[in-house]
């Protein structure tokens, strides 16, 4: 596989779906962000590409025009590829571990609601960079694949909810700019493309 020069991605992000829930937003999320690579098997005419950031890889086009070394840049990272890959993907790997995930999507309004009481939704700001790198493992993905807690607070996308001083919960919320627009019943952003949360314990109303 090749990594690709961002200035050659515009005729090909079409490979991808924009707006969809659950890990299809890795591409929007890597053409935000520029903190991820993108990989195809040739320069001219692709018949395979993938988006990858953090430890994340989507996986789209001909598993045909691959061979099984082709894949050996992805080796522990988690693949979501078509079902035509599968063959591919168990062959170029000693281990291969289904993972399943569950993805919930809103499909009819919901009531406003309000956070629990002691806890505050607010984007974040370049201050709140050393609040990011207090959290707990199963937290710290989020920032990972912003470059670092500096660069996901300067960032302008991340919302967070604090109880005190501890971020319980953490959403970055993006379309082609930053979030600009809240409701009044709400102080969370309304104009996204597509949303990646990550929560602590400590359950949130709304983040």
């Amino acid at each position: 596989m090749i990594n690709l020069p961002p200035h050659r991605l515009p005729a090909l992000v079409r490979w991808f779906p924009t707006g969809a829930p659950g890990s299809a937003a890795l591409t929007e999320h890597v053409l935000t962000t520029e903190a991820g690579r993108w990989w195809v098997d040739r320069v001219i005419q692709p018949r395979v590409i993938a988006a990858e950031c953090g430890d994340h890889v989507l996986l789209r086009g001909d598993p045909q025009a691959l061979m099984q070394r082709d894949l050996r840049v992805f080796a522990d990272r988690s693949i979501e590829a078509p079902g035509r890959f599968l063959p591919l993907i168990g062959a170029s790997f000693d281990r291969v571990v289904p993972w399943q995930r569950m993805v919930y999507v809103k499909r009819c309004p919901v009531p406003a609601t309000r956070p629990p009481r002691g806890v505050t939704v607010r984007r974040l700001n370049a201050q709140d960079a050393r609040a990011l790198t207090t959290l707990p493992p199963a937290m710290s993905w989020i920032h990972r694949t912003w470059g670092g807690p500096d660069a996901l607070a300067r960032s302008g996308y991340a919302w967070a909810a604090f109880q005190g001083d501890r971020i319980v919960a953490v959403a970055c919320t993006y379309s082609s700019a930053p979030p600009t627009r809240t409701s009044p019943a709400s102080p969370c952003p309304t104009r996204a493309s597509s949303t990646w949360l990550s929560t602590a314990s400590t359950p949130c109303a709304r983040t």
